[in-house]
């Protein structure tokens, strides 16, 4: 049954079941198969059906889960996804106030055993580019420890960040990947909370 869905999310499912390896396909080909009138109609309705639990997406692209609403799914869970523009101010609750919506993922693809400390934020800005990029959305598992080469979802006086924490000669550092941003000093007065490390990035979508 699929009688929640339009024509082309119904074409689109069709697609996918009957192409099961897209590696190379371009939305304007989807489009063409499927007589979408442009490619960004393919990717709107792609999303909308993430939202509705027929697909996932992951950095490999967009994956077929389901056919019907009445497919059973057990390896599919939502988590919340927090937009860094609205985050609060002191730690959890980032977590606990400013959900703005939810996406369905599967266990296997997050690679995380204990999916209940995790959540999504979504990417602004290009401080941590290449790595992370504007939009994407980034897997963060809440805890307060961290390795060394970890990066890091970092509350800095008021400020919601991901960065990578580094200290050099006795001092702490809020460390960018992009070059062209300055290494800024964590002084002593100021207020800084690790929430969690980024465990996955899932490209803009």
């Amino acid at each position: 049954m699929q009688k929640d869905l339009d024509t082309i999310q119904k074409s689109l499912i069709a697609f996918f079941k009957k192409n099961t390896n897209q590696e190379g396909i371009t939305l304007r080909e989807i489009a063409n198969n499927i007589w979408a009138s442009h490619p960004q109609t393919v990717l709107n309705k792609l999303n909308q059906l993430v939202l509705k639990w027929y697909f996932t997406k992951d950095d490999q692209g967009y994956r077929l889960i389901r056919e019907s609403i009445t497919d059973h799914v057990n390896d599919i869970v939502q988590l919340p996804i927090y937009w860094f523009a609205q985050c609060g101010n002191k730690g959890k609750s980032v977590v606990n106030e400013y959900s703005q919506e939810k996406i369905p993922v599967t266990i296997a693809m997050l690679g995380v055993k204990d999916v209940s400390t995790c959540f999504f934020v979504r990417a602004k800005g290009n401080s941590m580019e290449p790595k992370i990029q504007n939009g994407d959305l980034v897997l963060i598992k809440q805890q307060a420890s961290y390795d060394i080469n970890d990066y890091v979802f970092v509350i800095h006086n008021d400020l919601p960040k991901l960065k990578k924490i580094i200290k050099k000669e006795g001092k702490w550092f809020l460390e960018s990947v992009n070059r062209f941003f300055d290494t800024m000093e964590v002084d002593k007065y100021d207020e800084t909370k690790v929430i969690g490390v980024v465990k996955k990035i899932i490209k803009d979508m």
